[in-house]
């Protein structure tokens, strides 16, 4: 499989932002706390539904936000999937 778009709302130190990956190599290059393994989190967080750095969920959503949000598009033999991931703040107990 390969990832072909990633699209981050509220994730981490991410308001928005659209990656268009390129089908052979991809380069993260930028300065320190830039969010370069930010976007390498939320790649693993989309696959595996869990974060690698937190077991708190809540710690991925940006400051000030209620929600984050994770999609992105994959490749494979058979054609393409789209994949979502949505995490809220509010916790929904059921009685």
């Amino acid at each position: 499989m390969k990832l072909n778009t990633l699209q981050l709302e509220n994730y981490r130190n991410y308001d928005e932002v659209t990656l268009k990956c390129h089908p052979d190599v991809n380069i993260l290059i930028g300065e320190n706390a830039q969010g370069k393994t930010n976007l390498l989190e939320s790649i693993y967080t989309l696959a595996l539904a869990k974060s690698h750095r937190t077991s708190n969920d809540k710690e991925l959503i940006r400051f000030n936000a209620d929600y984050a949000k994770i999609e992105g598009e994959l490749s494979y033999r058979h054609g393409t999937m789209p994949l979502t991931m949505f995490i809220t703040k509010k916790v929904n107990k059921s009685k």
